[in-house]
């Protein structure tokens, strides 16, 4: 879904940039260290900005903080396991869920 989200937005500014719009979207979203264009994709960024906000909120303790961790309660009682949310493996607990988890 990304990829057709940044579909027209690459085709026209990777030309501007002096790049092929047609070039590898691997080597578009790979770092510059590994001789990529560096552009950070978004899915990436949405995830670091979704962990930022589970631990900045549980660190500040505020209501969504409270909100979250009881979230993240009701997930492992549904699922009938022991151990965290992060710590599960989501192919061998994703049946165990029920739809609102997946």
């Amino acid at each position: 879904e990304w990829d057709q989200l940044l579909s027209p937005v690459l085709r026209a500014a990777l030309p501007k940039a002096g790049i092929c719009r047609n070039f590898p979207r691997a080597m578009v979203y790979a770092p510059i260290a590994l001789q990529g264009v560096g552009v950070p994709h978004p899915y990436g960024l949405q995830v670091i900005k979704h962990l930022d906000m589970l631990l900045c909120h549980k660190a500040n303790r505020t209501k969504t903080g409270a909100f979250l961790e009881a979230v993240l309660q009701a997930h492992q009682l549904e699922t009938g396991t022991s151990y965290g949310l992060f710590q599960q493996v989501y192919a061998n607990t994703s049946i165990l869920a029920s739809d609102m988890w997946t």
